[in-house]
């Protein structure tokens, strides 16, 4: 069942939550001489290193985020997210599958019409590969791919976010300071996961919500800055999840995801996530004879 964010129901369990958290929460105290340097960007890395653990900060706002969206009971429970919707980018306009797992397992399903033919392109992680397959106007052969653009298919989702085990086990935290998002101010925190991948994540510093989160990308083959930012929000499952993010590549907006439908702990085959076996026949060479 999906509610959207501030009606009133909602609304009163945000607020109370967010005054537990206003009297406890104390990021000032804990935040070392380094970590409170300002910043209006994550792409400050060159100073960063990945810390030895997780710093207080970091540790205060993921669990003042996990309690003002649902709290933590809520967000363990949600194992799965199935949303449709649409996406405009560059003037054109696509709708989509997806589906994120608490376990990390990603597929996305992209379909739009073009000069009369009907086109629909899949992009998956099992887990393991990050792969991509054209299903229409024509079905082709399965493709790996690695590199930034599987970094950040991987890394960078769009609801479950790694903030809740098994995925929280491979990250550790490190509050890096301030910024802006949306013109409302925000603490930033960098996500570190197990292969040292980055992920900045932007808490608004009066409603602790993640307004904002991403990474490096490619847009045109060039690595850039890619993030998204919440416009809009709903409830699912007891969850407050983004209804529509924006699309940034260096703080400029250039498409926006608006989700139709968003369902949580939908009955998932996990065959959806593999790649179907190639059946192109493969040649091979008759032995020598010795």
């Amino acid at each position: 069942m999906e509610t959207l964010f501030f009606r009133k129901g909602s609304y009163m369990k945000f607020t109370q939550a967010l005054a537990i958290i206003l009297i406890t929460f104390n990021i000032s105290a804990t935040a070392s001489a380094q970590d409170e340097a300002s910043t209006t960007s994550g792409a400050d890395e060159a100073a960063l290193q990945r810390p030895k653990a997780t710093d207080t900060a970091s540790r205060k706002l993921v669990e003042n985020y996990l309690t003002v969206t649902g709290g933590v009971a809520a967000h363990i429970e949600l194992h799965n997210i199935v949303a449709t919707g649409t996406i405009e980018e560059a003037g054109k306009t696509k709708t989509f599958t997806l589906i994120e797992t608490q376990d990390g397992k990603r597929k996305l399903t992209y379909r739009w019409r073009l000069l009369g033919r009907d086109y629909e392109v899949i992009y998956a992680f099992d887990g393991i590969l990050a792969w991509s397959q054209e299903i229409l106007p024509k079905k082709k052969p399965v493709k790996t791919f690695g590199g930034a653009d599987a970094k950040h298919f991987i890394h960078q989702r769009w609801f479950i976010q790694p903030f809740i085990v098994p995925l929280k086990a491979s990250y550790e935290f490190k509050y890096q300071g301030s910024a802006k998002v949306g013109g409302r101010p925000a603490h930033v925190v960098v996500g570190y996961g197990k292969k040292d991948e980055r992920t900045w994540f932007y808490f608004d510093k009066e409603k602790f919500l993640l307004t904002r989160w991403g990474g490096i990308g490619t847009v045109a083959g060039i690595e850039e800055y890619l993030d998204y930012r919440a416009s809009r929000f709903a409830t699912v499952n007891g969850v407050l999840l983004p209804k529509q993010i924006d699309l940034l590549v260096e703080n400029s907006i250039f498409g926006t995801v608006t989700f139709d439908s968003i369902k949580a702990n939908e009955l998932i085959d996990t065959k959806t996530f593999y790649a179907a076996p190639s059946t192109t026949p493969v040649l091979r060479q008759r032995p020598v004879q010795q």
